[in-house]
């Protein structure tokens, strides 16, 4: 689900969230719960494989593994703006949930892969296969991104 609806513009913050607030089903592995807010921003031609002159930047994003009993596996969390002191890239592990333990950024396909680490079912011949194929999808973001 993307908010606001319509055609994307130059300026301004829009956000997705992965199947509503409940997530997605992993089966074994649990619930998988993805938001992120973004904006589309102007982007250097040169650097982008395609030449395009814009480009999408993720603003922050709140990723989280709910297993089946309820509790969450791990946390990924950027909130710049601040929802709590912390406002760098973050995980929370168990035991301690509360903890904030610092992290350069974190991609959604970052988020993805540790759900199949965690028992989440691929449609690919193997888990191995799944990693090859998310590190070829990831490849272009990781040689044009402006962070480190």
């Amino acid at each position: 689900m993307v908010s606001p609806k319509g055609g994307y513009r130059k300026g301004v913050r829009y956000s997705w969230v992965l199947n509503g607030a409940d997530g997605m089903d992993l089966g074994a592995a649990g619930r998988f719960i993805a938001s992120m807010e973004f904006e589309v921003i102007d982007a250097d031609p040169a650097k982008n494989e395609y030449g395009h002159p814009l480009r999408v930047t993720a603003r922050s994003y709140h990723y989280k593994l709910r297993g089946r009993d309820g509790t969450d596996q791990w946390r990924m969390h950027w909130h710049p703006a601040g929802r709590s002191r912390v406002t760098g890239p973050h995980l929370h592990l168990p035991p301690d949930l509360k903890q904030h333990r610092p992290t350069g950024r974190m991609t959604l396909e970052n988020a993805v892969g540790w759900c199949m680490e965690s028992g989440a079912a691929v449609t690919t011949e193997s888990a191995e296969k799944a990693r090859q194929e998310f590190a070829l999808i990831e490849a272009p973001h990781r040689l044009h991104r402006s962070w480190t």
